[in-house]
């Protein structure tokens, strides 16, 4: 199984969990219910939420590892995905660090949340999707 396989499998299972953790809180804060049920949805959210962490992580990794390997000769696409992904990490630390130590500011982490999910996708789109369609087309 090849490198650009298995990260476009992570990819998939990231932009999972991130459609997962946005849409509950979308429900959660969209369609006010009882007390119950918005439980329920911050519970889905986080755990969605550190699925997406952990599988963040080997993306990292194998994102630092072909960094290192391409050194000066990295693509328009590689580049772009390069400077979204540095992007993506700053909004993680900034919505965890809000949510976790700095909760007067936790009336941002909605905006935060969206963010995340919208680099997370067109991140997916110009890497894994672009490895899909590629791979269908047989190139």
């Amino acid at each position: 199984m090849s490198d650009y396989l298995i990260k476009s499998l992570l990819g998939v299972l990231l932009l999972g969990a991130g459609l997962t953790s946005f849409l509950s809180m979308m429900a959660r804060f969209g369609r006010p219910g009882d007390e119950v049920r918005a439980a329920r949805l911050r519970k889905v959210h986080k755990v969605a939420g550190y699925a997406y962490i952990a599988l963040l992580a080997p993306l990292a990794f194998f994102g630092a590892k072909f960094l290192v390997e391409m050194g000066d000769g990295l693509s328009v696409r590689g580049t772009f995905h390069f400077v979204l992904a540095m992007t993506l990490l700053a909004v993680l630390v900034l919505k965890f660090l809000t949510v976790k130590t700095h909760r007067q500011l936790l009336k941002h982490a909605p905006v935060l949340g969206m963010t995340l999910f919208s680099l997370t996708l067109v991140i997916f789109l110009i890497t894994a999707g672009f490895f899909f369609l590629q791979t269908a087309a047989g190139k």
